[in-house]
């Protein structure tokens, strides 16, 4: 009699299992950083989430790369986003097709930082890092970064001052749970080099330099 109980009870339970399984939760946002366990999307709510991807994780068109606007069916599993399947809503490349040029009238000062840039912070080379800048104006500067271990791509301000600079701020979440800022400096200078700071708020004394040189 136990047994017939028992054993419908353990199939009702595996089936709830089972179907809970395939429920999954949709995100849509455009991919800020690509790497080979996790994406960062920012969502369209302005959120950044760092998804979890793997050799299970579908992709019914190809791998997204940074500016690729995607539709993410996800699981979360003790606070990490899981990613089942990640669709490519908009490509990257029709955007860069679309992009307007660059205003004919801005100054060298600013004109100058358009251009990819390569260099390595401190001059260690596994720190070696290239720096795009496909179009700038008076205000914002569209700048991807890609290194060894870190692609994205981001806004930078434009401050103008004796020497024009572009720059812009980064969180990110570590293991221990803290959200330190990477500061990001980049100044032209006066030979066509672009010089760079990199500065962790939150880890005190933590900063990294480059000179950086035109390679197009």
């Amino acid at each position: 009699m136990k047994k017939t109980i028992v054993f419908p009870f353990i199939l009702f339970l595996l089936l709830q299992i089972e179907a809970e399984a395939q429920t999954y939760s949709i995100l849509t946002g455009i991919v800020t950083e690509v790497h080979s366990r996790w994406l960062a999307i920012k969502s369209d709510e302005g959120e950044i989430v760092q998804l979890r991807v793997g050799s299970r994780t579908i992709y019914p068109t190809r791998i997204p790369v940074t500016g690729d606007k995607v539709k993410v069916e996800y699981l979360i599993n003790r606070g990490v986003y899981i990613g089942f399947s990640v669709v490519i809503l908009e490509s990257v490349k029709k955007e860069i097709e679309s992009r307007p040029k660059l205003p004919s009238d801005l100054p060298p000062e600013i004109s100058g930082f358009v251009g990819k840039w390569e260099g390595a912070w401190d001059n260690r080379k596994d720190m070696h890092f290239t720096l795009t800048i496909p179009n700038i104006n008076l205000e914002v500067a569209e700048v991807k970064y890609e290194s060894r271990d870190e692609k994205f791509s981001e806004t930078a301000k434009v401050i103008r001052s004796e020497k024009t600079r572009i720059e812009w701020i980064k969180s990110k979440i570590s293991s221990a749970g803290v959200q330190p800022m990477t500061w990001y400096t980049f100044e032209l200078q006066n030979d066509g080099t672009l010089k760079g700071t990199f500065d962790i708020r939150g880890v005190r004394g933590f900063s990294m330099k480059t000179v950086m040189k035109r390679v197009d």
